[in-house]
């Protein structure tokens, strides 16, 4: 996740790009762990660079995670948010790094996207320059984000 590399500013680079970023409400609790993330959200929130969601029931997402086994409750609220903005006709990605969860979605038909996925797509239209890219890989390896080196050195220039 973005906040895992305290980087509010990238979460406005979406926005630049055309993204409307919603969270899933039991997303939002799990992201809610940390003083300072709970910090960072509360002002993301403020100047409207996302929005909180409520679209599912704690049992309705502990029903999916059960049925796709591996998968925890944020991850299930965020396929079923994405489900349900596909019916009412509103565009939606998902936006999921753990393998599990991209496998459910995939098996969903759920269209997903990863951080470093985000991060390329960020890259490729100019919004994170090279030398800053080369930082925010950096910040990522000395994070708890696990993701396979290769992609990592993709985005930040072989590091």
């Amino acid at each position: 996740m973005i906040s895992d590399i305290r980087r509010p500013d990238l979460f406005d680079r979406l926005v630049d790009l055309g993204y409307e970023l919603a969270v899933p409400s039991h997303v939002e609790r799990e992201e809610l762990i940390g003083v300072d993330v709970r910090a960072m959200i509360a002002d993301l929130l403020g100047c409207g660079a996302i929005r909180i969601v409520r679209m599912n029931g704690r049992r309705e997402a502990l029903d999916l995670g059960a049925k796709f086994y591996g998968m925890d409750l944020g991850e299930s609220d965020a396929i079923l948010t994405c489900i349900k903005m596909r019916r009412r006709g509103e565009g939606a990605r998902c936006v999921l790094d753990e393998k599990k969860a991209r496998a459910a979605a995939r098996e969903i038909g759920i269209e997903r996207v990863g951080l470093a996925g985000l991060l390329g797509e960020m890259a490729s239209a100019g919004t994170v320059p090279a030398d800053e890219m080369s930082r925010i890989v950096d910040a990522l390896r000395r994070s708890a984000f696990r993701i396979r080196g290769d992609l990592l050195d993709g985005l930040g220039g072989g590091i």
